[in-house]
């Protein structure tokens, strides 16, 4: 039994889109509650109604910030969440933030790393394995204290304490969010060596897989972070 109803959800107002993560959290009978951090909506600390947070991804890197009094407000939110106990679970960016936030570092990746990506997993009952879609061009060192819990060539996928979790990936992707991305970033999918067209076609063949292990690592996320 999960003890609350409100998540707080983090997005900017372009990608607000929790996808297969949200939908997982509505299934339990989660409510989401999302603030736009592009939007100077992101309080310090949660409400006393939140009883989880979830930062999703950004075309930001917090590598290089776009809004460094955002990332800072984000920032904030993060540790005094942590500080109260509430669990956290942060994607790509917002992976990114909850590192900062922590103590760990953000760098820029020698390439992008975009496409469908396996990882080498320390849990797979936590993280599991994959395949999972990647769309990046960053690098996370994990905050002091925290198990790496994935990695691939790029670097360190997943990390995790008691009640955080923050991952490179992005298991909330649908296929037409990627759809949106790759016709926003063209060079990028470029760089990559993919098409639109490529990366498109895959996600609709892999979408029951990638709703399966968004859903196990969300299952996985709550259990975790419900203990007591």
């Amino acid at each position: 039994m999960i003890p609350y109803s409100d998540v707080l959800v983090v997005a900017n107002t372009i990608d607000r889109e929790s996808g297969y993560v949200g939908q997982r959290l509505r299934e339990h009978g989660l409510r989401l509650v999302t603030v736009y951090r592009d939007r100077g909506q992101v309080p310090l600390q949660p409400d006393p109604s939140v009883g989880m947070v979830l930062l999703l991804g950004s075309e930001w890197s917090v590598a290089e910030p776009v809004d460094r009094a955002a990332l800072d407000a984000e920032c904030a939110l993060v540790r005094s969440a942590v500080g109260a106990g509430i669990p956290v679970l942060g994607l790509c960016y917002g992976g990114q933030v909850v590192a900062a936030a922590l103590g760990g570092r953000v760098a820029q990746a020698p390439e992008p790393e975009i496409g469908l990506v396996t990882v080498e997993t320390a849990d797979e009952s936590v993280v599991p394995a994959g395949p999972w879609w990647a769309f990046h061009l960053d690098v996370i060192d994990a905050p002091p204290g925290a198990e790496v819990v994935a990695k691939n060539g790029c670097g360190a996928q997943a990390f995790a304490t008691e009640r955080v979790l923050g991952v490179q990936f992005h298991p909330e992707v649908l296929p037409e969010t990627l759809d949106d991305w790759c016709s926003r970033f063209p060079e990028l999918v470029a760089d990559s060596g993919s098409t639109r067209e490529g990366l498109v076609a895959q996600a609709r063949a892999a979408e029951d897989d990638s709703r399966r292990a968004a859903y196990a690592l969300v299952d996985a996320f709550l259990e975790r972070g419900t203990r007591r």
